[in-house]
């Protein structure tokens, strides 16, 4: 009798532990989300961030925390969700600094695919290259014939901008000097108060400012001319076929092997979120030109941008040990 009851008891307790299993496993999700930003507050991919975490909160249940974590090209911000438990609970929203840091740097320490569930890409801002007003030119055109042996500085908010303009730069042979800043907000003060020469911003934080005279919009990289901005001609039009990065974009990331299902439904809701009018008119005035890509098919199109950009990056030569 005792051995039939010790072998009843181990045939209740394979049953049950999968049932109690299930059930201490909570239905996702049941507590705050967290979104980590690589950039300042204030900026293009932060106000992103916050509008669609606010829509995410909202549609899920359950509030969705927003984390700057700016400084060193995103790479500690970018760490820590690499890093982060795959459970849904903690998500990157980035820039293309996402894929061109490996490029940049002999160490970022994470890889951009093999560490990451890619969710989905909303779409490409387009860039100004930004003047002080009393900067006696209007175009790029313009500050190649004016540039050289000036000693003019450029302020950048990423590695990604530094290449940019540092192709720029040799290929028009003006010797300009590069000062970096953690974001667009210090580095649009320092331009406004005449600190550098110009900068490399977001149309939606340059635009107002051009817009009323206190600065002046000398090219725009992107595909084409940018809505609010349709006076300001892009670096292509102006004849610098070197400045031809026209890849750039904002993305969703979590964690590597979060569960399907998990990743399914980021997908679906972050998708409902961006195709919601409200959200089409924030992009606009972002001027942020949608190229939606769900996870699973924009996954090649990183590996494909990050071939590019080592391309640009080697013309450029600004490669950083880390």
């Amino acid at each position: 009798m005792k051995k039939r009851a010790f072998v009843q008891l181990l045939g209740a307790a394979a049953w049950t532990g999968p049932v109690a299993l299930a059930q201490a496993q909570e239905p996702w999700p049941s507590r705050p989300i967290r979104v980590i930003v690589p950039v300042t507050a204030g900026g293009t991919a932060d106000v992103l961030a916050r509008e669609f975490g606010r829509r995410l909160g909202e549609r899920l249940g359950q509030p969705v925390v927003v984390e700057n974590r700016p400084g060193a090209n995103g790479i500690p911000a970018t760490l820590a969700v690499a890093r982060a438990p795959a459970d849904g609970y903690t998500l990157l929203l980035t820039l293309t600094q996402h894929i061109q840091n490996p490029v940049q740097f002999k160490d970022a320490g994470y890889d951009p695919i093999a560490d990451f569930t890619p969710l989905c890409r909303i779409g490409a801002a387009a860039t100004v290259l930004a003047a002080r007003a009393s900067l006696k030119v209007d175009s790029a055109t313009e500050l190649a014939q004016f540039a050289p042996g000036k000693g003019l500085t450029f302020g950048t908010t990423a590695l990604g901008p530094q290449v940019i303009l540092e192709v720029f730069n040799q290929s028009a042979k003006l010797e300009m000097l590069n000062v970096p800043y953690k974001g667009e907000a210090p580095a649009l003060t320092d331009l406004l108060g005449g600190q550098i020469d110009m900068a490399l911003l977001t149309v939606a934080t340059a635009r107002a400012h051009i817009q009323r005279g206190t600065l002046k919009g000398l090219a725009v990289i992107a595909p084409k001319r940018a809505s609010s901005l349709p006076h300001v001609a892009t670096f292509l039009e102006q004849g610098f076929k070197e400045v031809n990065w026209t890849g750039g974009w904002y993305a969703f990331m979590a964690p590597a092997k979060l569960p399907p299902a998990i990743a399914a439904r980021l997908v679906q809701e972050l998708r409902v979120i961006g195709e919601d009018a409200a959200m089409r008119k924030l992009f606009d005035e972002l001027n942020i030109t949608v190229n939606w890509m769900d996870g699973p098919e924009f996954q090649p199109v990183m590996k494909r941008d990050m071939e590019l950009w080592r391309s640009l990056v080697q013309r450029s030569g600004v490669v950083i040990e880390r």
